[in-house]
Order: C-alpha cells, then sequence, then structure tokens
C-alpha cells in the first residue's frame, strides 16, 4: 500500500528515543496550555479572529442567539428528504466512509455550540446517495470535560443519525472519560451516553467489551462486509484480548481501526507512532494482517505514515484532527472515497458548517477553512485491495450462474462443481468438456448453447422436445 503525492517511511520499526522525547515534550506543552485558551490567543490559522469558542461568536443571526445562552441538551429536529433513511447501495465498487476527529471545543463548559457538528450530522445523511456513505466514525474527545451537560449536549446531535438507522461509531478520547484511565475505569457519562445500549439500534453495531468501552461494527460495501473496530482512548490488556477474539471470529474481513491517540505527526506531514501507538502496534496491529488502516486524532496537525506488519503488507495509519484551526474545526469531516475498481482511496477534507454559511459571508478566514487542499487534507492512497486481502480474504468472485434448465438434477450437482461448465452465457466453451453435462455436450458438437426449452442428449445431437412447466 502506497500513498500519494508524497510517499511516506516504510518500516515496522519502533520511534526512537529521541522522537518520542521531542513529541512528549510536545504534548507536555500542549497539556500546559489551555486548549480553549489555545484558540483564544492565537492558535493556527489566525485562531479564531475574535475571542475564540469562551467568548462572542461572529456576528450572525444564528450566533448571536447561540452566545446569548448556552445550548440546552435538545435533539434536533429529524432528518427530511433524501438521506433520510440509511440505505447505501452495498453492490457499488465505489463507497465512502466519514470521519468525524475532536469535536471538544463545542462543547466546553457552558460555552456548548452543537451547530457545526449537526452540520456535519446533516451532511452525511443528506449527501449518503451521492457519496453512498457506507459509514461514519468519530475519533474520540466529543466533548471538553466529559461532563455529563456536555456530554448530553453532543449526543443530542447523534440523534440525527439514530433515526435515520444510520451505521457509525463512537469512542472515548481522553477529554471524554479521565485521563489517567483505561478501558477498566468504570462508569462514566460517556459511557451513559455512548455505550454498548445506544449503538444496539445501530445496523452496524456488533457487540463491546465487557466493559463497554470498546465496540466493533460491520458494514457491506463493494459487495462484501468490512469491520470497524472502536478502541477506547487506553485499552488496557482485558481489551486488547477481546479485541484479538474479535478478529479471530471474523477471520475474512478487513480492518480499520479506529482510536483516540495512535499516531503524532511530523512538521513534515508523516507522522510517527506515539508510546501508546507503539504499545498497540506491538501487541495487536502488527500481528493481524486485517488491519489496514487506522484512524485516530487527538494530535494536530494531521499526518500520515505506512508501516509494514509482520505478514509483510502495508498498514497506513492516518491522524486526523482539525481542532486547532478555525472555529475549533468547525465540526470539519474528512470523507475516505474508496474505489475497489481502481484500487484507490480520495481523500477530502471540508466543514459542512462553513460551507453552508454557518458563519456568515464575507468573512474570510472562515472562507479559509470551507474545503481543505493541503498534501495532509487531500490526497490519494493506492490499495492493491486483491493483493492486500488476497491472505485472509480473496476478493468475492462473482456467484457462478445457475445451471441450465436442461440439466437433469443430478447432473446440475455436477455442473455447480465445475463453474461455468454449464453456463451458456459463457464467452468461450470449456477447454475439456466433461460429459455427461448437458449444455456443455451440446455445446461441445454444435458450437452454441441449447436452445430454451430443450435438452441435448449426452450421446448425441439429437435434440427433444421438454414438456413446459407446470
Amino acid at each position: 500500500m502506497t500513498t500519494d503525492p508524497n510517499t511516506t517511511p516504510r518500516s515496522a520499526q519502533s520511534p526512537s528515543e529521541q522522537s518520542r522525547s521531542e513529541r512528549s515534550r510536545s504534548e507536555q506543552s500542549r497539556s500546559a496550555l489551555s486548549r480553549r485558551g489555545f484558540l483564544i490567543t492565537g492558535g493556527a490559522a489566525g485562531a479564531l479572529g475574535v475571542a475564540g469558542l469562551g467568548g462572542a461568536l461572529p456576528a450572525t443571526a444564528a450566533g448571536a442567539a447561540a452566545a446569548a445562552a448556552p445550548t440546552a441538551a435538545k435533539a434536533p429536529p429529524a432528518q427530511q428528504g433524501p438521506g433520510a433513511r440509511w440505505k447505501p447501495d452495498t453492490a457499488s465498487p465505489r463507497f465512502t466512509i466519514a470521519v468525524l476527529p475532536d469535536t471538544q471545543y463545542l462543547f466546553d463548559g457552558a460555552a456548548i455550540h452543537p451547530e457545526p457538528l449537526e452540520a456535519s450530522l446533516r451532511y452525511v445523511l443528506a449527501e449518503r446517495d451521492r457519496h453512498n456513505i457506507v459509514f461514519l466514525a468519530h475519533l474520540g474527545d466529543v466533548t471538553q470535560n466529559g461532563a455529563a451537560a456536555e456530554i448530553q449536549a453532543a449526543s443530542a446531535q447523534f440523534t440525527l443519525l439514530d433515526r435515520a438507522g444510520a451505521a457509525y461509531s463512537v469512542l472515548a478520547g481522553n477529554h471524554d472519560v479521565p485521563g489517567d484511565s483505561d478501558d477498566q475505569r468504570g462508569r462514566t457519562p460517556y459511557l451513559d451516553a455512548f455505550g454498548p445500549k445506544r449503538f444496539a439500534r445501530s445496523p452496524s453495531f456488533r457487540g463491546s467489551s465487557p466493559d463497554g468501552y470498546n465496540t466493533f461494527h460491520t458494514f457491506t460495501a463493494g459487495g462484501r462486509d468490512w469491520l470497524v473496530l472502536a478502541l477506547d482512548w487506553r485499552t488496557s490488556a482485558r481489551g486488547v484480548d477481546w479485541a484479538r477474539g474479535v478478529l479471530a471470529a471474523h477471520p475474512t474481513l478487513p480492518v480499520i481501526l479506529t482510536a483516540h491517540a495512535i499516531v503524532d505527526s511530523r512538521p513534515d506531514g508523516s507522522a510517527a507512532l506515539d508510546d501508546h501507538g507503539q504499545g498497540l502496534w506491538d501487541a495487536f496491529i502488527a500481528d493481524h494482517d486485517q488491519v489496514f488502516l487506522t484512524l485516530n486524532g487527538h494530535y494536530w496537525k494531521p499526518g500520515r505514515t505506512t508501516l509494514v506488519n509482520r505478514a509483510g503488507h502495508d498498514v497506513d495509519l492516518h491522524l486526523v484532527n482539525y481542532q486547532d484551526r478555525y472555529y475549533g474545526g468547525a465540526g470539519m469531516i474528512r470523507l475516505y472515497h474508496v474505489d475497489l475498481e481502481r484500487d484507490a482511496i480520495d481523500v477530502e477534507t471540508l466543514s459542512p458548517f462553513i460551507l453552508g454559511g454557518g458563519l456568515g459571508t464575507g468573512n474570510d478566514l472562515a472562507d479559509e477553512e470551507a474545503q481543505l487542499s493541503g498534501d495532509v487534507d487531500r490526497f490519494t492512497v493506492s490499495v492493491d485491495f486483491a493483493r492486500r486481502f488476497a491472505g485472509f480474504a480473496p476478493v468475492p468472485a462473482r456467484a457462478p450462474a445457475p445451471p441450465p434448465r436442461c440439466s437433469s438434477p443430478a447432473r446440475s450437482r455436477t455442473g455447480a462443481s465445475t463453474g461455468s461448465r454449464t453456463d451458456p452465457r459463457s464467452a468461450r466453451p470449456p477447454a475439456s468438456p466433461t460429459p455427461p453435462v448437458t449444455a456443455t455436450t451440446w455445446w461441445s458438437r454444435t458450437g452454441r448453447a441449447p436452445p430454451p426449452g430443450r435438452c441435448a442428449s449426452p450421446r448425441s445431437t439429437t435434440t427433444t422436445r421438454r414438456a413446459p412447466a407446470a
């Protein structure tokens, strides 16, 4: 598996101690500065231009109303029109996976601004047919503090997906649950809102770890089933054992692994495993060839790399996060457009909230954020799917055609075992006809398929009229 336009490092080696130290210092520096304060004091892309999400919103009617009082945890109106119900084309070789990273600055204490998240979820539903969106994955840090009011406000927006019967996953980030805990932490407001009880309503949900913080989902696309693992911020040894069991029970499914933190980015747009990601790679990813793509948030800016697993195959690891950008990321989503015929995944990044005019007009900073075109935001990943999945799940072959009507039941069984030998629609006759398959015998002697309603004698070219079916 390779990436365009820039080829990324391919190595299953552990990152150097120096690189680990640099990333550790980077994370400590970020933690020392309030994440909301980071936006207020500048951040990237000119920060918020005014006072950040904790201060005044841009001067729009919607913004003024939202600034007047915190938004109550009320579910938005149901989606209407196209895409209101989740019915993707499961046979098409082209489909899309939507990815939604850290939305935490939109749900921060009294500063509750659900509009960007709502816009993104509505976009996914409205564009489901055009892009054939089959799944949406949230990468954690849904909220800033994991407080019940924040969680409830965010949870209310996801009812849009619940009502539509959408296939989606959400996982816990270190701001949704205590950051020094793993998936054995017990009950939290996050688990109450985004635990197994919620996903039991989703058509993609297949199960969870006993603690409820790790889930797995399947969806059908391109004529085959795919599996999504949504792992906790800190997956315990028990959680990893559970994940191993999931893959053992589904040994032929390609797997997309999502977690809040796996790789951190570097200034050149590449990425490297963080300490937790290195442990997850060593204990799980490298040994499971089914995992071909990982997605995580947590760090910024975006980045990606390609490592080689123990089977000698590529695994793409992508960091997706835009919370440092204008308006806390403005609910930005990334779309992974999978094209099985081209052996490619085309990636694009956009903010439906800004594209829909959520921040008004004449806002140059917002306009720059509507659709991102940088190398880390818009790119193509080349994947030879047949070769990559050959070790555990060969690309599904087309179903064999049914045997001709003129075959007897006994001969139908023979035909079924030889595939196209009895298929009169085959482009050419079998190389070695095997009597007594009647259609094959007829074809080998006449050069054409038997006429409808007639049978070829296995011993001669004589034909007999069959009685019409009752």
